[in-house]
């Protein structure tokens, strides 16, 4: 049974938790693989299964994604969607309605995008190249594009209740290479996104030039303007992902090397008509009962505070294809949060900006088997098999 949700007018949908300790949400896996039709599949698994290995269900191939998209789940008033943008020079947008197991086209971007950073926000997707050119096919001005679910669905097909909508140039962050001297042209700043998140009418984003690292920048939803929070990064790698409580967001911490773990920050925009915004941060790494380390994993939201971490595991190589994998397994461990707000509460007159204190969380391992051979996937160099990781 699922919690009872209704839409708050912001593009955010709230949860009532008196259902909620029957129902945890289906967390989506989208993995990449061999197929010449379709680059991806999207997998369901079961977050509230036992201990016995349960198996992965293959929901859908997603024809028309090209390798190099970036993946996300958007919602609105009008339902949820996993939405991949980007890849080559198609620069597509796809969308699938777990709902209904419905694959839609949606508008072109304006400039293709590889691997573009993608935020989810009241009810709009925005997209953001993740290293931005000056020069070439791919990833040029503009660098910032946002498309709305507010309105229906926006797809290039007829369905109802569906609407049309198309990527709307924004203004990037002040930090990309929007005006340039010849010499700097010739050299152009490599600029790349390391961190991002949205909160209230804000989206907050990080990046490094080269070894630089540039800050936080905060984008206005509503006014469309920039403005810089911090002169340090986000303390975080990738997206923060957000847990339905207050203001506490699950992400991997900053971390010289690939086996990070995990925290819950407590994440704060303070909004004033006569000083700048206020960005607080408080970071509560999470204390596992497991040995050693969570590798690097996705983070995937569950909904009232609770959250997962997916990761790869126990594997068979192809013998023709050293790539291509089968008999995979994936572990999926939750965690319940209830007393990182409490701790949040009771510091907070104490909590400092970036302040760091553990936080014993309830944790639960489970694992998935992908079977047959059309759960073969591929893994290169580059690429992970699973690319993301997804709750609706």
């Amino acid at each position: 049974m699922a919690p009872k949700r209704k839409w708050d007018g912001n593009g955010t949908v709230e949860e009532d938790d008196s259902t909620l300790a029957q129902f945890i949400k289906p967390v989506y896996l989208v993995a990449e693989r061999e197929d010449e039709q379709s680059s991806y599949s999207v997998f369901k698994i079961d977050a509230d299964a036992g201990a016995t290995p349960q198996r992965a269900c293959t929901v859908a191939r997603m024809p028309g994604t090209e390798r190099g998209m970036s993946f996300v789940a958007a919602r609105s008033k009008h339902g949820s969607w996993i939405v991949a943008v980007g890849g080559g020079l198609r620069a597509g947008t796809v969308i699938f309605d777990p709902s209904t197991s419905t694959m839609y086209r949606g508008p072109r971007l304006s400039e293709p995008k590889h691997e573009p950073v993608l935020i989810s926000h009241r009810g709009e997707v925005y997209a953001i190249s993740r290293r931005p050119r000056v020069a070439g096919r791919m990833d040029l001005d503009p660098w910032f594009e946002c498309l709305s679910f507010n309105k229906g669905l926006p797809t290039r097909e007829d369905c109802p209740g569906a609407g049309w909508a198309s990527w709307i140039d924004l203004t990037p962050p002040p930090f990309f290479p929007s005006v340039l001297n010849p010499y700097q042209f010739r050299n152009p700043p490599e600029i790349s996104v390391t961190s991002h998140v949205g909160i209230g009418t804000h989206v907050l984003i990080s990046a490094r030039q080269d070894e630089l690292m540039l800050g936080t920048y905060a984008f206005h939803v509503v006014n469309k303007t920039w403005e810089k929070v911090h002169d340090k990064n986000l303390p975080f790698i990738g997206q923060a992902m957000p847990l339905g409580k207050g203001s506490l967001f699950a992400a991997c911490p900053l971390s010289s090397n690939d086996a990070a773990g995990l925290s819950v920050f407590n994440i704060k925009v303070s909004l004033s008509t006569t000083a700048p915004l206020l960005l607080t941060i408080k970071e509560f790494p999470v204390v596992v009962a497991s040995e050693g380390r969570i590798p690097r994993p996705l983070v995937c939201p569950l909904g009232m505070g609770r959250f997962c971490s997916v990761s790869l595991g126990p594997f068979r190589r192809s013998r023709r294809n050293a790539n291509l994998l089968k008999k995979i397994q994936v572990i999926l461990a939750t965690f319940q949060t209830d007393n990182v707000l409490a701790t949040c509460q009771s510091n907070g007159s104490e909590a400092k900006d970036l302040r760091v204190a553990a936080v014993q969380v309830k944790e639960e391992n489970h694992t998935y088997k992908f079977k047959g051979r059309r759960s073969r996937l591929l893994e290169s160099v580059t690429t992970s098999v699973l690319v993301a990781a997804l709750s609706m």
